[in-house]
């Protein structure tokens, strides 16, 4: 029962840190990716009375909230179009607040993000996750800024104008050790394979010299 507290709680509490640095003095007018095992949740501000969205996929989980945090109707339609859904939504009224759903991650540690448009882009990693070791991965093109939150490390492009996409390779923070370690182990064996290839060698060389020598005393 505690693991699925866990499980569902720490979802939620993501959330709700990055709904806090939305809503703090340094509001970010941009969109929102939290990246999870298998999805992202995204988050789009509003102040409008109707959207227009183009995804990539079908997505069936869109909730808007006001600037209260109350949850506000609107009427959905979407057209299919070359690979894309571009989306329709229209407000029971002018809404100031954050529209929310969900995207499938297709790779495990990667998420590539098309631009549509030049609005700000803020992605966040999953907690326990970094990028920017060139050997495990990095962020392509190189975010504005990265720093660290209680929901994970956040990684924000302020002018995507001239950006096509977003690609960002992540790994766990630990990663860079375990390279370490296994590089480590591997200079070791293959130290220990040289210095059984030097005795191998040199014991040959003493038992074709002992061989030698009993010719010699036989031709003698």
């Amino acid at each position: 029962m505690y693991d699925l507290l866990l499980k569902v709680g720490a979802p939620a509490l993501i959330t709700l840190a990055v709904i806090c640095m939305i809503t703090s003095g340094t509001e970010f007018n941009g969109t929102t990716y939290i990246l999870g095992e298998r999805a992202a949740e995204v988050i789009v501000p509003i102040n409008a009375s109707e959207l227009n969205l183009t995804l990539s996929e079908n997505v069936g989980n869109m909730t808007l909230f006001d600037e209260n945090g109350k949850s506000v109707p609107f009427n959905s339609s979407y057209e299919f179009w070359q690979g894309d859904y571009t989306y329709s939504l229209n407000f029971t009224r002018h809404v100031t607040g954050r529209l929310t759903y969900n995207l499938t991650l297709l790779q495990s540690q990667q998420f590539i993000l098309p631009i549509r448009d030049s609005k700000p882009v803020r992605i966040i990693l999953p907690k326990g996750f970094t990028t920017g070791d060139r050997s495990l991965g990095i962020a392509r093109p190189l975010p504005d800024s990265i720093s660290a939150s209680d929901a994970g490390s956040v990684l924000t492009w302020n002018n995507t104008t001239s950006i096509m996409y977003i690609e960002v390779d992540y790994y766990r923070k630990s990663a860079p050790q375990a390279l370490t370690l296994i590089f480590s182990i591997l200079a070791l064996a293959g130290l220990a394979l040289l210095i059984e290839y030097y005795f191998s060698i040199r014991k040959l060389r003493e038992q074709r010299i002992v061989e030698e020598d009993e010719l010699n005393c036989r031709t003698r």
